[in-house]
């Protein structure tokens, strides 16, 4: 149930950002690149070797941690 879940909203998701690219043209680049990563994302979903899901989500999480706080240190060192 939670992996159909997963991949119904990876699929809203590539949606929206059709969506996007159909009223923003001058971000098809940017698009396409989203959109294939939210489908690969999503369809790894679909694999059975747990232990290699396990491993991707560890590593996209603590992946978007570490850009938080790269972001943060941007920000307080007034670079961005």
């Amino acid at each position: 149930m939670i992996r159909e879940s997963i991949l119904a909203g990876g699929i809203i998701y590539v949606l929206i950002n059709a969506i996007q690219v159909i009223q923003r043209p001058s971000l098809v680049m940017e698009g396409v690149l989203v959109g294939f990563a939210l489908s690969f994302a999503t369809a790894f979903y679909l694999t059975r070797r747990e232990h290699a899901l396990h491993t991707a989500e560890a590593a996209a999480l603590w992946a978007a941690v570490l850009l938080f706080a790269v972001y943060g240190f941007l920000k307080m060192g007034g670079v961005i």
